[in-house]
């Protein structure tokens, strides 16, 4: 095939965020295809509704998590793919240095919220991304290569740009309910993701950046769009990355003690020990720590209502918890504010 190239396949990083029908095709697609290591990302277990439209995934499936079923399934395709399942969501799954590395990262999710955090992510370190979304009968394609296009964040209102993560249409959150779709439409989409991976891991990306896919009326086209002043996800790290001897295993407290003199943070917030604002007193614990509480939950001492509390300040965690249990991923760039309000930048070892 012109301008097929098996080495440069075998020696790229695909990271495939989502492995529900639209990730299982272009998963499955991408390791035929020759691509040499994939990275899997997805919290969720796989559902007796998953079936029908996921090639990857078996009735004695139900129940797993759906990266390590479809890693499985997908090292019976390709003998020679390297498969790394993360049963995590997106911000405690990938880290951001290791979106900086990938050669491209496909967006397989169900709603807009987590499509628009993938998006914000790829932005801060410029990784090329190809998000996907079905509907019933259609389907859409966005790149996003290159922090100064325009994007499909651009798209949207900065209100649906905000909106909760409800996984409805992938194609249109306003809808009063959920909208399925077929193995057909999917595999539509995840063709054409495809295609638009493999041309950019080669350094030949499509010219398009937005395609519309219509299977009732037989038209596919590309879909023009224009770059809002107001759309947040064009804003790469600015200023040098430092590498960090820490892993995402390490404590807080031994990252704190390498950082010193700054605040280190997390982009995600995580729990901090529940205490009752009545009578001070905190929840139970797990070992030495105390554990974030459900919401309204009431209090073991006093039977008063208690709010759980959240932080993203690694001084706030307990010093013995580890990261990975913080929700920091591997090779995550963590932001590092200093006495003056300007940040630095540090990227966690793998």
């Amino acid at each position: 095939m012109p301008g097929w190239d098996p080495d440069t396949f075998a020696g790229a990083t695909a990271v495939v965020v989502g492995l529900g029908a639209l990730g299982n095709e272009a998963a499955k697609n991408l390791a035929l295809a020759g691509i040499g290591r994939l990275v899997l990302c997805d919290p969720d277990t796989v559902e007796t509704t998953n079936l029908s439209r996921s090639v990857l995934f078996g009735p004695d499936d139900v129940g797993r998590p759906k990266t390590e079923a479809a890693a499985e399934a997908l090292r019976r395709l390709s003998a020679t793919v390297v498969v790394e399942p993360r049963v995590r969501d997106l911000a405690a799954g990938v880290g951001l240095g290791e979106l900086a590395a990938a050669d491209v990262v496909l967006g397989c999710l169900d709603s807009l919220r987590s499509r628009m955090r993938l998006l914000g992510r790829c932005a801060l370190v410029e990784a090329p991304l190809v998000d996907g979304a079905t509907g019933p009968w259609e389907g859409e394609i966005r790149l996003r290569l290159d922090t100064q296009e325009a994007c499909y964040g651009c798209t949207l209102t900065a209100h649906q740009r905000s909106s909760a993560d409800v996984p409805w249409s992938c194609l249109d959150d306003t809808t009063a309910g959920p909208l399925g779709t077929s193995i057909g439409t999917t595999a539509l989409v995840a063709a054409w993701m495809t295609q638009a991976a493999l041309r950019s891991v080669l350094g030949t990306p499509p010219p398009y950046r937005m395609l519309r896919i219509e299977s009732l009326t037989g038209r596919t086209a590309p879909v023009a769009m224009t770059r809002a002043r107001d759309c947040p996800h064009h804003r790469p790290i600015q200023g040098d990355i430092t590498p960090c001897a820490l892993n995402h295993r390490a404590t807080a407290g031994e990252l704190t003690a390498v950082l010193p003199g700054g605040e280190p943070l997390t982009w995600s917030q995580f729990p901090l020990p529940v205490r009752c604002r009545a009578c001070q007193g905190y929840a139970e614990t797990v070992g030495d720590r105390a554990v974030a509480d459900t919401p309204f939950s009431r209090c073991d001492q006093c039977g008063r209502l208690r709010r759980p509390r959240f932080s993203n300040r690694l001084r706030d965690a307990a010093p013995d918890a580890r990261l990975t249990e913080l929700g920091v991923p591997p090779q995550e760039i963590l932001p590092v504010r200093q006495p003056r309000g300007e940040y630095t930048w540090h990227q966690l070892s793998s």
